[in-house]
């Protein structure tokens, strides 16, 4: 079993589902994955946003760990009552940390 690092930039209508897809594959796989929403991406994390919330549902119910870009979401107006309960927030501190552990596999969509 290995450990995924999946970094989406992409907003779900644009393509940016990809991840979200491949998450939910490698963890059928029985992976452990996290999936890091940054720039457009975090588009998906808001509250209300229909094809973003079935992405985030079946995110959670694979057992994906869904971080949203603390930055991203600010200067897209994300945030408070605006942000879905599947995602947490993070910062690139954590991002860095992810990527820094030797045990993960990263994949930058």
């Amino acid at each position: 079993m290995s450990r995924y690092l999946l970094i989406e930039t992409k907003d779900p209508l644009d393509g940016g589902d990809y991840s979200f897809e491949l998450g939910k594959q490698l963890r059928k796989d029985r992976h452990e994955v996290s999936l890091y929403l940054l720039q457009d991406a975090v588009l998906a994390a808001r509250r209300g946003f229909r094809f973003g919330e079935s992405l985030l549902t079946e995110a959670k119910s694979s057992g994906l760990i869904v971080l949203a870009d603390e930055i991203s979401l600010r200067q897209r107006g994300v945030s408070g009552e605006r942000l879905s309960g599947e995602v947490r927030t993070a910062g690139m501190t954590e991002l860095v940390e992810l990527l820094m552990e030797g045990s993960e596999k990263a994949i930058w969509h």
